[in-house]
């Protein structure tokens, strides 16, 4: 009897450990978070006003002026505008310049252009924030 006294006795003892002890639940795994937001530009798009197409542009006086106007939606850091006027067809640089710009609309003017010359006018647009975002045209203008 003793000996079944002890078995029951030690059984109740480990049933009492094993019901009383903590239980373990597993750490919940944090969420990933989600990937940043990668912006991306539209391609840089502009139009000249006047746009001389494919004829050449008169310029009337010592200086042509006409407005770079961009069509795409403008970078967030604003867009650069690198003009260059060359005689024609000697390549000779009259003038480099260098506009930053956060409007769609900028107004340019050549450097002098002497009288009864043709010159090359080449303007590029490219976004600050991502250099390779760039688009080029170029056109000719005689002064008369």
């Amino acid at each position: 009897m003793f000996n079944r006294s002890l078995a029951f006795s030690l059984m109740m003892v480990v049933c009492l450990t094993i019901s009383c002890t903590k239980k373990t639940t597993p750490t919940p795994i944090p969420p990933t978070p989600p990937p940043p937001v990668v912006e991306v530009e539209d391609n840089i798009l502009f139009s000249l006003d006047p746009d001389p197409g494919t004829t050449t542009a008169t310029a009337l006086s010592g200086i042509y002026s006409f407005k770079v106007i961009l069509s795409s939606k403008m970078p967030t850091t604003g867009i650069s505008i690198d003009i260059t006027t060359k005689a024609d067809p000697s390549g000779t640089l009259l003038e480099s310049q260098n506009v930053k710009s956060t409007v769609a609309s900028t107004e340019i003017s050549t450097g002098t252009l002497v009288s009864g010359s043709l010159y090359s006018v080449t303007v590029a647009v490219t976004s600050q924030k991502t250099a390779s975002n760039t688009l080029t045209k170029t056109f000719k203008v005689a002064r008369k």
